[in-house]
């Protein structure tokens, strides 16, 4: 399960989520929809641990995300445009 309590994150003045919370159940199947700037893909990210929320909290069966990075072996993301860090390489 997927629990998201008062999740806030701001890029300079711009407030992307604000105070948004969301539980996703075991087996669920969920649609984030929304316009372009609305704040899916951060959402995700922060999920993922990809964007670090300004305040407020994310647990995945009741453990907290933050600085855990186990749980991701569990989620599958597939961005439609993938953007990785020029440093990034594989041998």
């Amino acid at each position: 399960m997927i629990e998201i309590n008062n999740l806030h994150k701001k890029f300079g003045k711009l407030t992307v989520l604000d105070g948004l919370d969301l539980e996703i159940r075991k087996g669920g199947i969920f649609a984030i929809l929304g316009p372009n700037g609305s704040g899916k893909t951060t959402l995700i990210k922060s999920i993922l641990g990809m964007v670090i929320p300004n305040s407020g909290e994310i647990k995945i069966d009741g453990n907290s995300v933050l600085k855990q990075w186990d749980y991701r072996n569990q989620i599958n993301y597939l961005p439609q445009i993938a953007n990785f860090p020029a440093n990034l390489t594989v041998n």
